[in-house]
């Protein structure tokens, strides 16, 4: 058995049980203001879809770690299995850098873009996303030839399906797009760090902002760096997905999980305490006397 893939494959796949949760619990909990967070509630669909499609992907994975050459399917069935997840973390971050750019218009141009805003339908936030994972599909299967004739024997995972095309293909447009986001929001933490008294920012606006450079945080360590890496180093050790699995994919879903968390704190138990706390003030006013005059 290869321990060093099923140790990493078990981790990504108890990372994607937090992450379908905890987006689960998050759409039914704040579908009541998804029209004041609408990118975010889009977001938090997408990232279901994502959980999902590891947690299928790595049940494959964790089976060839185990049973090897034996299991039921081969693994030049692993391009298909692992290509719906890639597709879905393509799009996802598309998603998250369409929000990055919201905020930094947002912070930057806060009258034109209140003005502006509300006459753009959402459904064209929609489509970009989508239109990047046909040109990820495209490159692979057009371009590219789509994958290994002959994959080895150890390949346990998706990359290791890719053809040398495939593979630059697959890395370079995350060694591209994730800087973007990266320095956006370095844009976006510098109008904020040094104009924070002068914004006159709505709670909201103050968690939309919260949100995005949270997620560019997590994308920079769990996405950016492992991406970059296996983009540089393809035969590092710590990248090689014939030995020790779907080191990348798990990093994305660790990364995943812990934003989880940390938005159910920001968006659903500090504004429920932020309610709790409305209530008792008005419970605890003292209504006014009102004085009655008694006729003579």
């Amino acid at each position: 058995m290869n321990t060093s893939a099923f140790v990493i494959t078990f981790i990504g796949t108890v990372a994607s049980i937090v992450v379908i949760l905890g987006n689960i619990f998050l759409i039914f909990s704040t579908r009541k203001r998804r029209k004041e967070i609408v990118l975010f509630y889009f977001r938090f669909h997408i990232d279901v879809l994502f959980g999902l499609s590891y947690f299928l992907y790595s049940f494959f994975i964790l089976g060839f770690t185990i049973y090897g050459s034996s299991f039921f399917i081969s693994n030049s069935d692993l391009f298909w299995l692992g290509l719906p997840f890639s597709n879905i973390s393509a799009a996802r971050t598309f998603i998250v850098l369409i929000i990055v750019m919201d905020r930094l218009l947002a912070t930057y141009l806060p009258i034109k873009y209140h003005v502006a805003r509300p006459r753009i339908s959402n459904l064209l936030f929609y489509i970009p996303p989508f239109i990047f994972l046909i040109v990820e599909d495209f490159v692979i299967f057009i371009i590219c030839g789509k994958n290994l004739k002959h994959i080895p024997d150890s390949c346990t995972t998706f990359p290791c399906t890719l053809n040398t095309c495939a593979y630059n293909w697959w890395t370079t447009y995350k060694s591209v797009i994730f800087p973007v986001i990266i320095f956006f929001t370095i844009i976006l933490c510098i109008k904020l760090m040094l104009f924070s008294k002068t914004l006159q920012n709505s709670g909201v606006t103050k968690r939309a902002n919260r949100l995005a450079l949270l997620d560019a945080f997590l994308i920079f360590f769990f996405d950016f760096v492992p991406s970059f890496v296996a983009h540089e180093f393809p035969n590092s050790p710590l990248i090689a997905y014939t030995t020790t699995g779907p080191v990348t994919a798990m990093l994305k879903q660790v990364g995943r999980a812990i934003e989880s968390i940390i938005v159910i704190e920001i968006l659903v138990r500090r504004q429920s305490k932020i309610e709790d706390s409305r209530r008792s003030k008005r419970s605890t006013q003292p209504i006014p006397h009102i004085a009655t005059i008694s006729k003579p």
